[in-house]
């Protein structure tokens, strides 16, 4: 069985459709779900239809939501009472993070969640010797769009990515470990399921939305130091890809370590605008807001983890890129 963590979420709903369509359904999901019990193989809450890049039609969107297959639910609060008496039969375990949106205010429930948990799964993969893959702390700042301004993710997520880095960096110093362990630093993921994230959401959603509301999208700059407005330019990888990764690792039992996720080129927010508009079939229309240079500074946080990138390990698959990415999640999702 697979052990998939934050399943009900953003990438971990898409993580399940995708091994779902691979033909894997010993899947045991664990979230916030209601405690009384649910039959197996009953659509999990807040999960919607997840198109195939390679094969759905880009023409005639595919709308209606597919069957969740999988073993049982679990409620994260009652999830090490589960795997006390169950863990003989897991065979892998990722882990998609179990905070969420609604904990933005409750810093206790924050580092539960962000760091406590994850500190406990590591022990358990370890002591059962199970291979465990899970979402590492960011590679870039999140902008989020307030309705007048861009600013820096709020602070309740910004604390969240800031546990999971203190994770990150507890991992590097643990001498028991599981027999295969890797942890992926991505960058800004796009795609189907993302709504519940709200202001968390992508750039690519926001700008979006952003549209639908105003008639327009407003880009952030910046004024360097020779007195020069510039844009923001950061990576960004279709939740799509994401999936692939994973089950590629599971496939494949490469080394373990920390490793970069993100297509490796990184750009600038007006070509998702572009992006957006040219799946729209639109003229663009694109105005542009100086923001603080607190704000800048902010954003240029890096990760300091010592990265890999993955194709070194012998993954071969491109990644999609941002303009057919941007494309598909628009028309066939966005857009329906």
């Amino acid at each position: 069985m697979i052990v998939i963590t934050g399943a009900a979420g953003f990438i971990g709903s898409c993580m399940v459709q995708h091994l779902n369509k691979s033909g894997r359904d010993d899947l045991v999901l664990v979230d916030d779900f209601p405690v009384t019990p649910v039959e197996p193989g009953r659509d999990v809450p807040k999960m919607v239809s997840f198109p195939d890049v390679e094969t759905f039609p880009e023409t005639s969107p595919e709308t209606s939501p597919q069957t969740m297959r999988y073993v049982e639910k679990v409620p994260r609060d009652f999830f090490f009472d589960w795997a006390a008496q169950n863990m003989s039969h897991v065979d892998f375990i990722l882990h998609f993070g179990m905070e969420s949106v609604g904990m933005q205010a409750d810093a206790v429930l924050l580092r539960e969640y962000s760091l406590e948990f994850s500190q406990r799964l590591w022990s358990l993969a370890s002591m059962n010797r199970i291979p465990l893959l899970y979402a590492a702390a960011s590679t870039e700042a999140k902008w989020n769009w307030t309705g007048q301004k861009w600013t820096v993710r709020g602070s309740g997520m910004a604390e969240a990515e800031r546990l999971k880095r203190q994770f990150d960096q507890w991992v590097l110093k643990q001498r028991m470990m599981p027999p295969l362990w890797a942890g992926f630093a991505m960058p800004e993921v796009y795609g189907p399921n993302e709504t519940q994230l709200g202001n968390a959401a992508s750039s690519v959603y926001q700008l979006f939305r952003q549209w639908q509301r105003e008639g327009r999208m407003v880009i952030p700059l910046y004024r360097d130091s020779e007195n020069v407005d510039n844009e923001f330019v950061m990576d960004r990888i279709f939740v799509k890809d994401v999936a692939t990764v994973f089950t590629w690792f599971m496939n494949h039992l490469p080394a373990s370590g920390f490793y970069y996720l993100g297509a490796g080129y990184p750009r600038p927010l007006s070509a998702v605008a572009a992006a957006i508009y040219s799946a729209l079939k639109l003229p663009p229309k694109v105005e542009y807001q100086n923001i603080s240079s607190d704000e800048t500074c902010l954003s240029q946080e890096k990760n300091p983890l010592p990265l890999n990138r993955i194709n070194r390990i012998g993954y071969k698959k491109n990644f999609t890129p941002l303009e057919k990415g941007v494309r598909l999640y628009v028309k066939n999702i966005l857009n329906e």
